[in-house]
């Protein structure tokens, strides 16, 4: 089993209060709905390929937010 997917809550627990810390937000909420903005943003920007090629390089939590609802058509 990829340790990305054994460990995925701890390493996105950790991702977040990176992203808390740097960002000077308070919350997960605040910090995930950051960080999802970020990703459509940029999601927007790629073509199907592109973004499935980046997904692949990132950890599952943040591939499952980059992915999820992405309509390619």
């Amino acid at each position: 089993m990829p340790w990305t997917y054994r460990h995925s809550s701890k390493e996105f627990s950790a991702f977040l209060e990176d992203v808390k810390e740097e960002t000077s937000l308070q919350s997960d909420n605040s910090a995930y709905t950051a960080v999802e903005g970020v990703l459509l943003v940029f999601r927007r920007r790629l073509t199907a390929q592109e973004g499935l090629a980046f997904a692949s390089v990132l950890p599952s939590v943040l591939r499952a937010i980059f992915v999820k609802d992405w309509d390619i058509s």
